[in-house]
């Protein structure tokens, strides 16, 4: 748990030096925490939010590329 904990940090240390506004130290190392222990599920929004980080359009989009034959530039019009 410790190693756990030392990564959530060190996760929280680089969103803070790469995006302009910070959010609470505190407050996102808990919800991530619960996230990963599996006490919190995300909601739609956040998952929509992780696939477009992802280079997707949305969450469906990202969960069909990982479990089918689909990929990222599937969402791109060329």
């Amino acid at each position: 748990m410790e190693k756990l904990q030392r990564e959530l940090v060190k996760l929280a240390e680089a969103i803070e030096n790469n995006v302009v506004r910070k959010p609470a130290k505190a407050l996102a190392l808990d919800r991530l925490g619960a996230f990963l222990s599996g006490r919190e599920k995300p909601g739609r929004e956040t998952l929509d939010k992780l696939a477009l980080l992802a280079g997707f359009q949305d969450w469906e989009s990202f969960r069909k590329a990982l479990h089918g034959d689909a990929d990222g530039a599937t969402n791109y019009n060329k």
